[in-house]
């Protein structure tokens, strides 16, 4: 769980931290910006912001609240809040990302889907297998 100090920035200071935090990312390579993210964010933070990136672009294309929750081990709600918010226009910036197809989403769900599934058998006839 993040923890937020209870010491509130000014709109002003938090809007130039913002700035230089994107400043000091856009000018990295992809495997400098891969190691950047697991110097600052925790694994769960990680997959938490991965899940969101997935829910986002699932439902936009067009996949069920339920299916994706299921294939993504989240709630109904959380699919919901983020399906209302995408909505709303707050993941304008992603969905001008994925309509222009400058991210591979298929292989970035492909990537998930392994990584949720990591140590599970496979679902096909011979799942239990290896335990044989």
């Amino acid at each position: 769980m993040t923890h937020i100090s209870k010491h509130f920035l000014s709109p002003e200071v938090e809007v130039k931290l913002i700035h230089q935090f994107a400043k000091f990312f856009s000018e990295q390579s992809t495997a400098d910006i891969e190691r950047l993210l697991s110097d600052l964010l925790s694994p769960a933070e990680q997959i938490m912001i991965m899940k969101r990136l997935a829910i986002v672009i699932m439902l936009l294309e067009k996949q069920s609240t339920y299916a994706i929750g299921k294939t993504l081990q989240v709630s109904d709600s959380t699919v919901r809040d983020i399906n209302t918010k995408l909505k709303l226009g707050q993941y304008s910036f992603l969905t001008k990302r994925y309509e222009n197809k400058k991210f591979d989403s298929k292989a970035f769900l492909s990537i998930l889907e392994t990584l949720l599934n990591a140590g599970m058998p496979s679902l096909g006839k011979d799942r239990w297998k290896s335990l044989r």
